[in-house]
Order: structure tokens, then sequence, then C-alpha cells
């Protein structure tokens, strides 16, 4: 303990509290019954009656807690019910987040943990893909995860740069260039054959000259909106865009039938199906589950 006095902390040093810990030269009392409600590790310190009297029976006899002051009071604003709720604009910034989770693995509270864990996925939207999947990664949470890989393969690979790479991991790395490489490859294949006109409606007068437009739209359009070098579309997008296309001697109602191919087809599902087994099988490998503590 520092040779600088010790300071009650303003809020945090209730005079029916039960035990008084000292974190960063702070003095907090504190009630058992709270902590044992939020926090596995406290609930067996006092079971076990790991601190012997009269340790954190008077300010002198502090227990000491290797933790950083302004952490502690995040988890002490949430347990005792004066933390922000979710939906708060910038209630807690991204390092005030990452530290409450360290803070909440090393004492197991699975309630704070849940709390920190939504104030995250209010606000992913603020982080870089690589971001959440060191996140997901190293704090265990699936969904946080998934999405950090599904957004970072979005992203063309030049841009990913060596802090993201550090971030993420080598073994989290390589499947994600595998997976880049895959739906590159797939995302080719879409754009350069288009499905096949399998029948025609009654209100086609030219069956020759639907599937030749068909086939000379889908180059002109889906060609170039998922192999832009400057600005490639995702599938959805690319869908979109291409049905409000003009289609000059394709019939009314091919057009329909195949707009309906297109929304059923495999060839554009195949996508998210290839990643969400990609995604689920490393965190598989990584024993990323959501319960690792409890």
């Amino acid at each position: 303990m520092s040779d600088v006095p010790a300071l009650r902390h303003p809020v945090y040093y209730f005079p029916q509290g039960t035990h008084i810990f000292c974190v960063d030269n702070m003095l907090y009392k504190l009630h058992q019954d709270v902590l044992i409600s939020h926090s596995l590790m406290f609930k067996e310190m006092f079971q076990h009656g790991a601190s012997p009297y009269p340790e954190g029976k008077s300010d002198k006899h502090a227990i000491p807690l290797q933790d950083w002051r302004a952490t502690f009071d995040l988890f002490l604003d949430h347990i005792y019910g004066h933390s922000h709720s979710v939906g708060s604009a910038d209630a807690y910034s991204h390092a005030e987040l990452q530290d409450l989770l360290k803070l909440v693995q090393k004492y197991h509270c699975a309630k704070t943990r849940r709390f920190a864990i939504d104030h995250i996925w209010e606000k992913q939207f603020t982080y870089h893909p690589a971001e959440l999947l060191n996140l997901g990664l190293h704090f265990h949470i699936p969904k946080v995860f998934s999405h950090g890989f599904k957004g970072l393969l979005e992203i063309p690979l030049k841009e990913i740069s060596k802090e993201h790479r550090h971030l993420i991991g080598e073994k989290v790395f390589v499947a994600f260039v595998y997976a880049k490489a895959m739906l590159d490859e797939h995302c080719k294949i879409v754009a350069c054959k288009e499905p096949v006109i399998l029948s025609h409606t009654s209100d086609c007068e030219n069956l020759t000259a639907c599937q030749e437009d068909w086939h000379t739209v889908w180059w002109n359009g889906m060609g170039w909106f998922l192999l832009d070098g400057r600005n490639p579309q995702p599938f959805s997008e690319a869908v979109k865009r291409f049905c409000e296309m003009q289609f000059s001697r394709m019939g009314r109602g091919c057009q329909k039938l195949m707009f309906q191919v297109l929304d059923h087809g495999t060839a554009f599902h195949y996508a998210d199906t290839f990643i969400t087994g990609v995604c689920e099988g490393l965190m598989h490998d990584l024993g990323i589950t959501s319960d690792w503590f409890l």
C-alpha cells in the first residue's frame, strides 16, 4: 500500500457496509450480500473465510485489490444500480468496456459481463471488425466474434493493416484469408454465369432474344456490380441494382420469373452459409463459448 494515506470513496464507502477494500489507494466499504450476489469470486472468498480477522474490518486493515480505481467504480456502479442503461449515447468508451470485461473475467461476474456485452453490441458499428474479433476472442463472446468476422470479410484484404492482423491473431487471420479467397472465387463465378432461363412465360414474344438480352444485361449489370475494382457491391445490393435495369426485348413475365429465381437461388445464399460454417468451426477450435467461466 502507498505511503500516502488512503482516502474514503465519496460514494462507495457505506457506513453500514460489512467489508473494507482498498483499490488504488481508495477505500471502499461495501456490503457482503451485494458482492456475493454478483461475483463468484467474492462469494467463494466469504464462504471459505479467505480473509482472516481483522482484515477488511477497519481502514487500517482494508483488503487490498489489484484493480484500477476507475474500472472498479464502473463495476460498483453496475452492482449498486448507478450505471447507464443500454441506449445511453456514448455512455462508456471502448476502453472502459474492455477494462470492465477484464475485471468481470477476474471476479466471475455474469450479470456485469452481460451488461458490458450489451453495451458493446449496442454500439457495435463504432468498432472496427478486427476490434470486435479481438473482444469476442479474448472474452469468449460468440455473437461479437461472429459479427466481427463477417464484417472483416467485407473489407478488401489490402486494407487489413498489421495492427488489425495483430488484434485478430494468426489463426483467425489464416481463416479470414481462406474464406476471403473462396468468397472471391464464388463471386466471380456468379458474376460471369447467369441463371439459366428454364422456361419462358406466355408474354415472351422471342425466346432467343429474351435469352440473349438476359445474358447481356447480367454481364453488364451483375458483372459490373460484383467485380467493380473500385466499389464492389455485396450480393444483396448487386441484385437490388440489377433488378432496376432495363431488359430490352425480355418479356415482363420472364423478368419476374427470373427475379424470383434470384430471391430463392442458392448461389446467392451460399456466401452466408459458407461464412457461418467457417465462423462456427473457428469458434469451436478456439473454444469460444458464452458460458466459459460459469
